[in-house]
């Protein structure tokens, strides 16, 4: 997920989009391989349940529908190939994980390395407030001065906002968010034995002190207040069962120095940051992205064609409307759900909520109403975890849907909700 290089192979628009343009990504390759060890090794006979057949099947069918409304077919046509694409390695991680292929353990200690990984060259590029030359991984060439790059502003001067080895920062903290998530259970998992191991636990607490460093640096304050909620919920969860709680203790004290000591030494950019203006660019660009993406979901409740939002919009001048004149505010609306409604049409949508809102419902009763001392409580508590953040992050920005590695995060949890919900 993290390492975007992509090859540019053909673009819609006669100055380049990022969002008309077709592009062939390396993960592509690993996914297209990963999907033909599941051909080889075929699911089990016994098929997923007949709601995730529902969904997967009416939601493609609603997505494909959309091409023909689409004023730029061939688009909407990849982006329903890579649609499909990512549904197929969602089931096919279910089914990996149904058949304890891969321990969600594993995948959990991948995603926490990996996060460790992107919080050090998000610190480096703090520092150095410049790209670090990592283009072969998909870094982006970075420079406060430069126009385009993301940065905020304290007591004057500009500041370059951390990108790891994604498109953009609050990518990032999207992604390490998952890592902070993974190590929670590792932080509680450690003790599992009743023995005490020193080297592990400090290596555990390291891991969530390099990730909050990145999450910090990213400077994404959806990140922050979905972070400490989530947080927040997921202690809350956990207390409730007797077999988590003397851990807890443990746990609760070892986030509250890590944010003392974050707060102390960062304190000076974090709070001017975590001010919020409605006049403020990031607030009204968003604000007019919502009001064009009810604009479209209105006048076109059949959608204007899958990937087709941005393209659709420039050629129909409809970004004029809200106010949105220069070529940089030419993007997808900040919001996956006002953005799918408006590209596969209110249908689709509809779709796409009552499936999400059927998981969260079933997660959450289980959670509130399962008294177990069994880890498969925990495991499932840190994958709900994951789940629910990425679809707050879907009401604050659009790249769960548009860009690749958002997309792969998205379809990478809701595999592992599939693949490892207990039974009650």
């Amino acid at each position: 997920m993290p390492f975007g290089f992509r090859t540019l192979l053909f673009q819609f628009t006669p100055d380049f989009n990022e969002y008309g343009a077709v592009f062939l990504y390396a993960s592509d390759i690993l996914m297209v391989l990963f999907l033909a060890c599941a051909i080889k090794n075929p699911f089990s006979p016994k098929r997923p349940k007949l709601a995730l057949w529902v969904f997967c099947g009416g939601f493609l069918f609603l997505a494909g529908l959309s091409i023909f409304l689409a004023s730029y077919k061939l688009l909407a046509f990849y982006n329903f190939l890579r649609l499909i694409l990512l549904v197929l390695t969602a089931l096919a991680i279910a089914e990996i994980l149904k058949k304890n292929w891969v321990r969600l353990e594993n995948i959990l200690a991948v995603l926490v390395g990996s996060a460790v990984f992107q919080s050090l060259v998000a610190f480096l590029q703090f520092l150095n407030q410049k790209s670090l030359g990592l283009w072969f991984l998909g870094e982006s060439v970075l420079s406060p001065e430069a126009s385009g790059t993301a940065k905020i502003v304290v007591a004057g001067g500009k500041i370059l906002r951390a990108y790891g080895t994604f498109p953009h920062p609050n990518i990032l903290a999207a992604f390490l968010l998952l890592g902070l998530f993974g190590s929670y259970y590792f932080l509680f998992a450690s003790n599992r034995s009743g023995k005490k191991n020193f080297l592990s636990d400090l290596a555990v607490i390291l891991a969530v002190f390099l990730i909050s460093l990145g999450l910090i640096l990213a400077f994404s304050r959806a990140a922050w207040f979905l972070g400490i909620f989530s947080t927040l919920f997921f202690i809350f969860f956990l207390f409730r069962q007797k077999d988590f709680r003397q851990r807890i203790y443990y746990f609760s004290a070892t986030l509250f120095f890590i944010f003392l000591i974050l707060i102390s030494g960062f304190g000076w950019l974090i709070f001017p940051r975590a001010q919020i203006y409605l006049n403020e660019p990031a607030v009204s660009q968003r604000i007019s992205y919502n009001e064009l993406g009810w604009y479209l979901a209105k006048s076109h409740p059949l959608g204007v064609g899958l990937g087709n939002q941005v393209v659709f919009s420039i050629k129909n001048g409809i970004y004029q409307l809200f106010g949105l004149n220069q070529f940089w505010q030419w993007q997808p609306i900040h919001n996956i759900y006002l953005l799918i409604g408006s590209e596969i049409g209110v249908l689709g949508l509809s779709v796409f909520l009552v499936f999400l809102v059927k998981i969260l419902i079933s997660n959450f009763k289980f959670l509130i109403f399962k008294q177990t001392e069994d880890y498969k409580y925990l495991r499932f508590g840190i994958t709900t975890l994951m789940f629910a953040a990425l679809l707050g992050f879907g009401l604050f920005d659009h790249f769960l849907w548009t860009l690749q590695p958002g997309r792969l995060m998205f379809w990478l949890v809701l595999g592992i909700i599939w693949g490892t919900r207990p039974r009650s």
